[in-house]
């Protein structure tokens, strides 16, 4: 089990525990018995059937959230890195069978929150509290902003379509027209669900082409 002090000053600087002072965000974490826990690369911290219980802010580390379908195909419905929340997004009330897997990219280490606790106002309605739940509606409302990307990104017909609309919104994320990608080859073509030889003869054709050029997961989008 890592300590909670070693990483007091990320925790502290996170976006679920901004406009709080030392005073409230430390009674916070203690009064939520808040714990940080390491998992290795290819760990699940979430599976699908389990039940949700806690939400799990990520220190360190990618996470993938996948799911399966019904004949082993994984699709990556997205990527969380640091400073992001597992069960946020993806579950609508505690104690429910969860739908998606978590599983580490890396090494990654989270900070656990019971998902109760946090969802639900305290006795004294104490000003840390009603800083916390407003913070959680707020990562909520951009989680979902992102979602709705991600539907973008993969409803459209054509694999170069789909390149192409994921790569110009990471642009417009970024706010660059030069940007890293946090997948691999096979990661964007199961996050796009399409065939990764077939992705990857269309990246080929836009670089020809001179729409974008690329080098591993450095993407640059060119004017035409």
């Amino acid at each position: 089990m890592e300590k909670l002090e070693n990483f007091y000053n990320q925790i502290k600087n996170s976006p679920v525990f901004f406009g709080m002072n030392d005073e409230e965000l430390r009674g916070l974490l203690e009064c939520f018995n808040a714990r940080v826990r390491k998992y290795e690369k290819g760990d699940m911290i979430i599976r699908q059937g389990d039940m949700i219980s806690n939400i799990y802010l990520i220190l360190k580390g990618n996470v993938n959230i996948e799911k399966d379908s019904y004949w082993g195909r994984r699709i990556i419905i997205s990527r969380l890195g640091t400073n992001e929340n597992l069960a946020l997004s993806f579950v609508g009330s505690k104690d429910i069978e969860s739908n998606i897997d978590a599983v580490t990219v890396e090494d990654t280490i989270v900070l656990v929150l019971s998902y109760e606790k946090c969802t639900s106002m305290c006795q004294n309605a104490c000003t840390r509290h009603k800083i916390l739940i407003n913070n959680l509606f707020q990562i909520l409302s951009k989680e979902n902003i992102e979602l709705i990307q991600k539907i973008e990104n993969v409803s459209q017909k054509s694999i170069r379509d789909k390149l192409l609309t994921y790569l110009s919104n990471e642009a417009q994320k970024q706010h660059s027209n030069s940007f890293d990608i946090h997948f691999n080859r096979q990661d964007l073509a199961d996050y796009l669900n399409v065939d990764r030889s077939a992705m990857s003869f269309e990246l080929s054709k836009l670089q020809k082409e001179g729409i974008i050029e690329y080098n591993k997961n450095h993407f640059e989008l060119l004017s035409i």
